[in-house]
């Protein structure tokens, strides 16, 4: 069994499509944070059809900021890796080749700072998920009280957060070269919030880089859009199947859907991403909204409620009668009606291939991988959408029943059979603390809300409480199953 690398590329099956770019004449470009299998197989595929027009200077150096194990796969196999497009019997394989090579920071912190400071380096993006921007979850401002952070701001020239590697960076960088930041993260106005924490992390030490920062940079604000499973036994062997025996231990199996949508606001020269498919447009905050709260907001709910009914992936959530049946009501009724639609974008289409993509079984996209870090996302993903519909005196009733389900998700700690369940959120110890020590559903809740740390200090009406708590009384006594039946519904 050979591994997949530049060598053994001529030994892939004449189907698997192959990089359209002279790999000797790659120069690095861009150097992206967060070096995940979303970015790869996003980020790199746009890359990559900038890269077969000829223009050679957009190679990616992708960093790894907290394990090394994809940097060090991915350099054994000369930056190269598949990707598997899949929905349900057909799929289409290709190989990346817009990975220039692969750095593990705390290992090679100076090529890493070295390589944000070239010169020839135009763009920074970043996939660190919502947690790695250390934002507090309520007030979205820096959060000095971030372990990395503090170790940062301590020791800023030997960083190990996002903001203290991307600050020592600039630090070092010629005032005259133009650079700008992608963030591809899903948060609210991402581009802004970065330049902000950013801008808030250097105050703290150079505010001559912090003007920097705020003023010479650009930050566009982005809308990043596809469902990438985390790799499993399973998919890698169907990758090495389709690649006729070649081992790729950094193999990508998703669906075949991408989206992609860039404020244009650039300091400089960029890759031609409009060629794979990117959207440039003067304001993404519609396109981002939506996408927040329809896809990944609906998400988070089958996540959790997933988790609570046994159901190990969003397929087998979306063919369950009454899961699948309270997630289309969710999106197409409450958080549908939460969502400023673009002029001439066809929102009620967007939400049928939203839940088609749903039903996806090639994906195997995991409940439990999507159900992580909670406290980072439902700040996000749901509690504005609360905050509009409550001040205008709207009930959204899905909504505040997936409420209810995270709630007891994190106060339980176990699925309607009684099975323990992973919670894998570092924020969720006080709030599940303080769920377990109330006295009955409405103390629950009541304290659950006045955590400020993941529901704000701004207080939530009291009738609204009450809903919730009555969902939560109904899921405990009945599980899922009670709290999902049509008769529920308030």
């Amino acid at each position: 069994m050979s591994l997949l690398n530049l060598q053994s590329l001529n030994d892939l099956p004449a189907g698997v499509r192959r990089p359209r770019h002279d790999r000797a004449a790659l120069r690095g470009g861009i150097v992206h944070l967060g070096l995940g299998a979303f970015a790869r197989a996003h980020l790199a595929l746009y890359t990559e059809a900038a890269l077969a027009t000829g223009d050679a200077r957009w190679g990616i150096v992708g960093v790894s900021l907290r394990a090394s194990r994809q940097s060090t796969l991915l350099s054994a196999q000369d930056g190269l890796f598949s990707v598997t497009e899949r929905h349900a019997d057909t799929a289409r394989t290709r190989v990346v080749g817009a990975l220039l090579e692969a750095l593990y920071a705390p290992a090679a912190l100076e090529r890493v700072l070295g390589a944000i400071a070239d010169p020839g380096v135009a763009i920074v993006t970043s996939t660190v998920t919502e947690k790695g921007y250390s934002q507090h979850p309520a007030g979205g401002e820096l959060d000095l009280d971030d372990p990395d952070i503090r170790h940062d701001l301590a020791r800023p020239d030997a960083p190990r957060s996002t903001l203290g590697v991307l600050a020592a960076g600039i630090r070092r960088r010629p005032a005259n070269a133009p650079l700008t930041v992608v963030c591809c993260d899903n948060m609210a106005a991402n581009g802004d919030t970065l330049r902000r924490l950013l801008a808030q992390y250097a105050r703290q030490l150079d505010a001559g880089l912090a003007a920097r920062i705020e003023h010479d940079i650009g930050f566009p604000n982005t809308m990043v859009d596809r469902i990438v499973p985390a790799a499993t036994p399973a998919s890698l062997d169907e990758a090495q199947a389709r690649l006729g025996g070649v081992r790729d231990e950094g193999a990508i199996v998703c669906e075949p859907f991408t989206q992609w949508v860039i404020e244009d606001r650039f300091t400089g020269p960029r890759p031609a991403w409009e060629l794979g498919g990117a959207l440039f447009t003067a304001d993404v905050r519609p396109y981002q909204a939506m996408k927040l709260r329809l896809l990944n907001g609906t998400h988070s709910a089958i996540a959790y409620l997933g988790q609570l009914r046994g159901l190990q992936t969003v397929a087998d959530a979306m063919a369950d009668p009454l899961l699948g049946a309270f997630a289309r009501a969710l999106m197409t009724q409450d958080l549908l009606a939460t969502v400023a639609v673009p002029p001439g974008y066809d929102a009620r289409a967007y939400c049928v291939e939203l839940l088609h993509r749903f039903e996806n079984p090639a994906l195997g996209h995991r409940t439990q991988q999507i159900a992580m870090d909670g406290t980072q996302k439902v700040p996000v993903r749901w509690l504005p959408p609360l905050r509009e519909s409550l001040a205008a005196g709207i009930e959204r009733p899905f909504l505040e029943r997936a409420l209810a389900a995270w709630l007891h998700y994190l106060a339980a700690g176990r699925d309607d059979a009684g099975a323990e369940v992973v919670i894998s959120d570092p924020g969720a110890a006080p709030l599940a603390q303080r769920l377990r020590e109330a006295r009955g559903e409405h103390d629950a809740v009541a304290a659950a809300l006045g955590l400020a740390s993941v529901f704000g200090r701004e207080p939530w009406p009291e009738v609204f409480a009450q809903r919730v708590a009555a969902h939560l009384a109904l899921l405990r006594r009945g599980g899922t199953a009670a709290l999902l039946a049509p008769t529920s519904r308030r």
